[in-house]
């Protein structure tokens, strides 16, 4: 799927927060392209019936049927920056919204939704670029993570990141080795990095491959 603009510095703003008259293109060409490293993500957390998951940074929700009809009664938290695509993914996923599985919240850049209850599993895609105090943040999810609780950051290698031509401004890349030590000092253990590798097709038809990473730690 194409880009939904050309200019690469507006193509960086708006992956960090669709909004405006593109934001539903954007959301989609989220989804496009990353679908791949959300469901690897999804089949690497232990999911067991009744879990409370938390997601940080879910786009439009298109995933959502993948995690949801894997293990039943799952119950899941999103949160987002952009107020656009909440109204997204809670469209497109009317029916667990209103069995009262999914919950869709707005957040700001490092906050994360108010709930009752802790999570089992916490798992973001794609938005680590994006926290500026990353190490805050993940001492955040580990006093929101319930015992034996686990967290999934899933992110594109440093050296693949640093190279794309929209990521010249408010992008902040890491190695595996670099999050381990941030979820290390937050507390995590059983740290595990994963590597990944998938094959894209540019709008000119070329194929790319695009090396990423999973790495987890536990409460």
């Amino acid at each position: 799927m194409n880009p939904p603009v050309d200019d690469m510095r507006v193509l960086g703003q708006l992956l960090r927060c669709p909004e405006g008259e593109k934001a539903q293109a954007v959301g989609d060409y989220l989804f496009s392209s990353n679908s791949q490293m959300i469901y690897t993500t999804i089949d690497c957390l232990p999911l067991k019936a009744g879990m409370q998951v938390l997601e940080i940074g879910f786009g439009n929700g298109k995933h959502l049927p993948y995690l949801l009809e894997k293990v039943p009664q799952l119950q899941y938290v999103g949160g987002e920056l952009s107020v656009a695509m909440v109204a997204e993914a809670t469209a497109y996923n009317h029916q667990w919204v209103q069995e009262g599985r999914t919950t869709f919240c707005q957040v700001t850049a490092e906050a994360l939704p108010i709930t009752e209850q802790p999570f089992q599993l916490c798992f973001s895609v794609n938005t680590i670029y994006f926290i500026d105090d990353l190490a805050r943040y993940c001492a955040t999810i580990y006093q929101r993570l319930a015992p034996q609780g686990l967290v999934a950051l899933t992110f594109i290698d440093k050296a693949v990141g640093e190279k794309a031509p929209f990521a010249k401004e408010g992008f902040q890349f890491y190695t595996p080795e670099q999050i381990a030590d941030i979820l290390t000092k937050a507390g995590f253990t059983a740290i595990s990095q994963k590597p990944f590798r998938e094959v894209l097709t540019t709008k000119n038809g070329k194929e790319i491959t695009r090396d990423y990473w999973v790495v987890t730690g536990e409460k």
